[in-house]
């Protein structure tokens, strides 16, 4: 186990926090951007200017940062416009920098519902330029939306601007949908072309599965001998998902792992050094701070390490190794708890065995922590991890690998919201449904938690992630479980 303290900073000063969360505001969409060492997060600062009410009055802030622990606030990047103009909200969008002169061009997302009223486009596409990234200015005179013809008016957004060396000339893709088609299943990337990024022609959607009511913050990218389509849903799971190509321009292959991260992770977007590629994306927030609120629009920052496996092109996610080293101090783990098992000792860790419910506990007295453990099942019903639990299992956390269904995912104890009482006429929620990934096979887990105040994040064997949120429950405890059964906790190794 390491653990650090907490942090803060003013603004303007280096941020301390892992999981970056301006004052009196909310962390929307991750734009980023890498130049000569420096990463460029730029994201939609959200002031939630009343409850319950998301993404409005937004505006583009600036983080930068070396190794993702290191974070430098640069403020305000793209002001939005007044009340009557396009760019009310300023919303997700793209960092280039043009081919001839140099100069930086930002294309992003302007919304305004109140043109609804007045019979125009309520999303368009604005633009801001300038010699810096943190001196943007958006160009009055450059306003593009819909066709209204192929691509209907209400969703044309998160303009992805880059260079199309085959074609020889710039694409943007948006998320958008076809006019004239269903409202669930229309959702499409659109496609448009340009010569000079001020003039754009429509052509035929970039991608058009027919799947989805539209497809949010879409990316192209390439990666040793593949491309890469990213895009975020909300509509049959609230998630980012991609797909492989051996070709910029498909057919597209939907692997059977095809999301970065769990539903509290979302509109992840990329940037790539040349040799790694790292995700940004926020976690959300809950209505009330508490579990069983409804998840909210926007919330912290966070980052992993996208890593290929290269035979099949098949993208895997693992923590990046400047947050792991965050957390410099080793606390040993002397002291333990035995929850209706028995230990024995291996001579290279501990095995639990329980005929029914067993734990081995170890105690945590902070919320901002790094826990290691390698776990090796053996013959059981179940097993898996807890979190923030007491000594008498009543209350905490539980991370459940299910090796029988292949599939990871956190519950909590009790799961009623009333606390006390189980029954429930709604019927039982076995884990937190969202929350799901697929579970690797493997003869031994290693695994990683990033704690820090009401956020966790597991990294398992360099391959998965899960995020989430633990408001309600703060136990001292954390260890592994087992149902009927055995299961191993090794000393951790690295791979």
């Amino acid at each position: 186990m390491h653990r650090n303290k907490q942090t803060k900073c003013a603004k303007g000063e280096e941020i301390g926090d892992l999981f970056y969360r301006p004052e009196q505001a909310w962390v929307g969409d991750l734009i980023p951007y890498y130049e000569d060492g420096i990463y460029y997060g730029f994201y939609l600062h959200d002031p939630r200017i009343r409850d319950r009410e998301f993404a409005e009055e937004t505006t583009w802030h600036l983080v930068t940062t070396k190794d993702f622990v290191k974070l430098t606030y640069k403020g305000e990047a793209i002001a939005r416009g007044g009340d009557k103009e396009a760019n009310k909200n300023a919303y997700t969008g793209s960092v280039i920098k043009c081919r001839e002169d140099g100069l930086y061009h930002v294309f992003y997302t302007a919304f305004n519902e109140d043109f609804k009223i007045r019979g125009k486009a309520i999303q368009s596409v604005m633009q801001a330029t300038g010699k810096t990234l943190d001196k943007l200015e958006t160009v009055k005179e450059f306003l593009f939306t819909s066709d209204g013809e192929r691509y209907e008016e209400f969703d044309w957004r998160d303009p992805y601007v880059f260079w199309n060396e085959d074609d020889g000339c710039y694409y943007m893709l948006l998320a958008s949908r076809m006019a004239g088609r269903g409202a669930l299943r229309g959702g499409c990337i659109a496609l448009c072309k340009s010569y000079d990024l001020m003039n754009w022609t429509y052509e035929k959607p970039f991608y058009d599965p027919k799947m989805y009511i539209t497809m949010e913050c879409p990316e192209l990218f390439k990666m040793g001998n593949y491309w890469y389509l990213v895009f975020s849903t909300f509509s049959d799971r609230f998630t980012t998902h991609y797909r492989i190509s051996k070709n910029w321009n498909g057919p597209w292959e939907i692997p059977e792992d095809d999301v970065f991260d769990t539903r509290a992770d979302y509109a992840i977007k990329t940037a790539s050094d040349g040799k790694r590629r790292f995700a940004f994306g926020w976690i959300a927030s809950k209505y009330g701070n508490t579990d069983f609120g409804p998840w909210e629009w926007g919330g912290n920052m966070n980052f992993h390490e996208i890593v290929q496996i290269p035979e099949t092109g098949e993208l895997r996610v693992k923590a990046v190794q400047g947050v792991l080293d965050y957390f410099s101090e080793d606390v040993k783990l002397e002291s333990e708890e035995v929850y209706n098992g028995r230990i024995e000792n291996t001579g290279t860790g501990s095995k639990l065995t329980s005929d029914t419910l067993g734990a081995l506990l170890y105690p945590v007295k902070d919320d901002t922590f790094r826990l290691d453990m390698t776990i090796i099942p053996g013959r059981q019903h179940e097993f898996g991890i807890a979190l923030h639990v007491d000594k008498d299992m009543e209350t905490g956390y539980f991370l459940r690998l299910d090796t029988k269904r292949h599939t990871v995912a956190w519950d909590l104890w009790p799961r009623s919201e009333q606390g006390r009482y189980q029954w429930q006429i709604k019927g039982d929620v076995p884990y937190q449904i969202e929350t799901a990934r697929l579970l690797p096979e493997a003869e031994e887990y290693r695994v990683h938690i990033i704690r820090e105040t009401d956020i966790c994040v597991v990294y398992i064997n360099d391959e998965i992630a899960l995020s989430t949120r633990m408001y309600d429950h703060k136990g001292g405890y954390a260890g592994i479980y087992v149902v009927q059964g055995e299961v191993n906790l090794a000393c951790y190794k690295e791979k």
